[in-house]
């Protein structure tokens, strides 16, 4: 089933959400659905169907209330998966685009020296360039890394995975 984005009453994007749970959201009154890049409000093609009437689904709602996203902010825990997201799926040796199968976490300074397991020390990799890399430093082995390895963003967590259909407009609003 296709999912809408939710929006904060400021415009930044929450999560996403299920059709039920949108519909939900607009008949109490507390989300309206966005408008996109042409004006117009941001629709699926599709409707969901209730015992009483349908709904045409929403790709994008809007909270009508702010809601306050905790000041004090945890250090992320580390997650392969968000690191995943985090470097676009690719290697960032020789950037072949990758698979879970064929991925794996690379510590930019090895761990068999000391290296931590940190945002800012791992990174993804293919098989072939993290056994080359062997336990050395990009440099000592030779290699450059296509992007520094930082501290994933909200939008790392999410799993846009899951969401096989793209609607153009959440780009207005989801940057990665």
């Amino acid at each position: 089933m296709k999912r809408a984005l939710l929006l904060n009453f400021n415009g930044e994007p929450l999560q996403f959400i299920d059709g039920p749970r949108a519909i939900k959201l607009m008949l109490k009154g507390r989300a309206e659905v966005a408008s996109g890049m042409t004006g117009e409000p941001c629709f699926w093609d599709e409707t969901i169907a209730t015992p009483s009437s349908k709904f045409r689904l929403p790709a994008v709602l809007r909270l009508k209330y702010y809601v306050n996203k905790r000041t004090y902010k945890k250090p992320a825990r580390f997650q392969k998966k968000v690191l995943f997201n985090r470097d676009a799926w690719k290697c960032q040796y020789c950037g072949v685009e990758l698979n879970y199968s064929a991925i794996t976490v690379d510590h930019v300074f090895p761990a068999s020296r000391g290296g931590k397991t940190t945002w800012k020390n791992c990174v993804a990799a293919c098989k072939l360039c993290n056994n080359s890399k062997g336990n050395k430093t990009p440099e000592e082995a030779g290699m450059r890394l296509l992007k520094q390895p930082h501290e994933p963003t909200t939008l790392h967590y999410w799993d846009l995975n899951k969401t096989s259909t793209w609607y153009d407009d959440w780009n207005l609003f989801v940057i990665a």
